[in-house]
């Protein structure tokens, strides 16, 4: 029996597209989380901060311009775009803001804890450097890309440094900043209080829930690739995917069960594992056909392997089905997946189930 995971895409109900973007969500966000990690446990903080400092830029060239008419904000006052689009793209992402604006020229955004990418305890390890890092170099980058040389943005707090949320609040001046005014940090005690009733909303028949849905999952999905893309041209493809590889394997042996549950999947047989990376494979809409060979061996086959950039790089390749790999010792010791690709570029994984334990 052969049946593709891309069939039932076309006409997905919205709990269906919830679900995938929940596996699209988890999946890629522990990704970024665990190739950052794994650079600051390889090449230290001065490494993480540049990585960090890379993915943002990147982030903001490929979606804040565009991004205004989509958000419907292109007119409002420089101060009150940069807050929106703030707002609203992270919110879509799946991260929790709070907005206050304060004048047309002064307005507040809040990022509440926790963090979308580093979860759990893994928070405590990020060096402080870092969320600065992180929030000097979008925001202040704002005023340029609005054509409005007066607006600046200004941080209050830092979770990293003892505050209950990151804080700060995009401000247009009466007169042009030079780039290095810009950013600065200022400490603020009190604060304004977040009122929902008077937060900005998307028009919802331009953004009903399916699409706010879909925009969480490609903000996911983006991060993925622009953060592989960040380390490779840092350090290099052979270094940077020796680091893709490590985070795949630590990612598997922490978060497989809890991925596969996502799927619906039940059982390790060959037949569910391969269903289970069936699922995880074509959440981000690559067609993955599956294929029973006989009734111990399950074959994968599929010619994208979106998000993941530079698979023309047998390393890089590798380093992303390490995952995988280790996912099926995990689930059951004795099936043993096998990757090849094709001359026409489809990539084909076999799982043999054979009655003997492999580890």
């Amino acid at each position: 029996m052969e049946k593709s995971k891309q069939d039932s895409f076309a006409g997905e109900d919205l709990d269906a597209l919830k679900r995938r973007a929940d596996i699209v969500g988890n999946f890629g966000w522990s990704v970024v989380s665990g190739v950052t990690a794994i650079v600051l446990r390889e090449k230290g903080e001065t490494a993480l901060n540049n990585v960090w400092r890379a993915l943002m830029t990147a982030e903001q060239s490929h979606r804040f311009v565009e991004a205004l008419e989509k958000l419907g904000i292109r007119n409002d006052p420089p101060a009150v775009t940069a807050a929106k689009y703030h707002y609203f793209s992270n919110t879509i992402g799946g991260l929790r803001l709070q907005y206050m604006a304060e004048s047309p020229k002064k307005v507040w955004i809040r990022y509440l804890p926790p963090w979308g990418t580093f979860p759990g305890i893994s928070a405590l390890a990020v060096p402080s450097s870092v969320r600065r890092t992180i929030l000097s170099t979008w925001h202040p980058r704002n005023g340029e890309l609005l054509g409005c040389p007066r607006l600046g943005w200004v941080a209050t707090k830092f979770v990293a440094e003892g505050h209950q949320y990151d804080e700060g609040y995009f401000m247009e001046y009466d007169h042009d900043l030079r780039p290095e005014e810009r950013f600065r940090v200022e400490h603020v005690a009190h604060t304004p209080e977040f009122d929902p009733a008077t937060a900005p909303q998307l028009d919802p028949q331009v953004w009903p829930e399916a699409r706010i849905v879909k925009g969480g999952a490609n903000y996911a999905s983006d991060y993925v690739t622009h953060v592989i893309e960040a380390i490779v041209a840092q350090f290099g493809i052979h270094a940077a995917s020796q680091m893709v590889s490590s985070a795949m394997k630590l990612l598997a042996v922490q978060f497989t069960p809890a991925l596969k549950a996502q799927t619906g999947t039940t059982g390790n047989s060959v037949a569910a594992i391969a269903e289970t990376f069936a699922t995880i494979v074509g959440a981000f809409k690559n067609t993955v056909h599956v294929k029973a060979l006989d009734n111990d061996r399950v074959e994968l086959v599929f010619d994208s392997f979106k998000p993941f950039p530079f698979l023309d790089a047998p390393a890089m390749r590798n380093a992303v089905f390490d995952f995988f790999e280790m996912s099926v010792r995990t689930l059951n010791g004795h099936v043993r997946i096998e990757r090849r690709n094709q001359p026409d570029g489809t990539e084909h994984w076999t799982l043999t189930d054979t009655h003997a334990w492999l580890w």
